[in-house]
């Protein structure tokens, strides 16, 4: 599994070593539960490619080996990040800070939310099902009903009391 946060600032190359870029960010289809693409910071300043997609990656390690790169324009995770999550009584569950990837084929499982730095200290971060959220224009709805609450808990704490 990856997070977003993985894919930031790796060195992109082609098949032939040149140097594409470094990972901006990534596109994705929250439709669709999927990462569709890589957005690229290219080092050439008028260069319109910033695209690539899943299909032309053919190596993620400490670098990214790509066939290519294209132009596109679509979701990035910036646009999102850090959008409320609400719940369908208009609760806030919190906002979205990551989101977890499947390595092998790249689809999205789950978001990480919290809700406070306080919070997020205390409890640590909440795992939401994408399957269980509609992406709106102004918020996530999390339409969860499950008694089951996945955390991710800040490593002191796990080792500090065992957890």
């Amino acid at each position: 599994m990856y997070k977003i946060k993985d894919f930031y600032i790796k060195n992109i190359y082609d098949i032939k070593g040149k140097k594409i870029g470094i990972v901006e960010d990534l596109y994705l289809d929250f439709f669709h539960e999927k990462i569709i693409g890589i957005k690229v910071a290219s080092h050439k300043l008028f260069s319109k490619k910033n695209y690539i997609p899943m299909d032309m990656i053919i190596e993620i390690g400490k670098e990214i080996i790509t066939l290519g790169i294209e132009q596109y324009d679509g979701l990035e995770f910036k646009k999102i990040k850090n959008m409320e999550v609400i719940n369908t009584l208009g609760e806030t569950e919190g906002v979205l800070e990551d989101i977890i990837i499947d390595a092998r084929d790249y689809s999205i499982k789950g978001i990480i939310i919290s809700s406070g730095i306080i919070d997020r200290l205390i409890n640590g971060k909440r795992v939401l099902l994408i399957k269980e959220c509609i992406l709106g224009e102004k918020y996530i709805l999390y339409r969860g009903k499950s008694k089951i609450k996945l955390k991710t808990m800040p490593h002191r704490l796990e080792r500090q009391y065992g957890i």
